[in-house]
């Protein structure tokens, strides 16, 4: 085996994996990330053997890079010329009632554990994550530390989680005490 086809086959066992992770979190396909990781290599294998690489671990990522790019623009270029989705993605149908009323009712639910929250924790809760202001912003607001907001909002969660799993669990049959 030749000297180039050793070092090829060296770069392929030692970058493959990491270089297919890379591609697949790009382009979100294991399938078409072990597509582009073979093309790559296969790009570095026809490459004159005179070309003269510094960093091919380097120049490897750089390849599958812009093979991530090719693909995403020949997978918008195809979507735009044909105007339909791919076949592989289905159209969602409207929520049907149950779904509806599901949301719904979780809407409720969390809009009483909200306001089950101490008046101050829940202003703060407000203030974060409906006004979208910062700890800092908060702070100043609400005349306190930014630790304290920390600890609120903290709090929050875990008194909204366990306000929400108490309503969940079921409700022993009437005359029967629970175990």
């Amino acid at each position: 085996m030749s000297s180039w086809n050793a070092q090829l086959t060296r770069l392929f066992l030692e970058h493959k994996q990491a270089l297919e992770a890379f591609v697949a979190r790009r382009i979100g396909s294991r399938q078409v990330a072990a597509d582009l990781t073979q093309e790559t290599f296969l790009r570095l294998a026809r490459m004159p053997g005179d070309a003269r690489i510094d960093n091919l671990r380097a120049f490897l990522f750089t390849v599958a890079g812009n093979l991530v790019l090719d693909h995403q623009r020949q997978a918008l270029r195809r979507g735009l010329v044909e105007g339909e989705l791919p076949a592989d993605e289905a159209v969602c149908p409207a929520p049907g009632i149950a779904d509806c009323l599901a949301a719904e009712q979780e809407q409720t639910l969390l809009s009483d554990a909200i306001a089950a929250l101490p008046e101050q924790r829940r202003r703060i809760f407000l203030l974060y994550h409906v006004e979208g202001m910062a700890y800092r912003e908060i702070a100043t607001c609400e005349a306190t530390t930014v630790r304290s907001v920390e600890y609120h909002l903290r709090q929050a969660l875990i008194d909204c989680r366990s306000f929400i799993k108490k309503r969940l669990q079921p409700k022993p049959p009437s005359g029967t005490s629970p175990p």
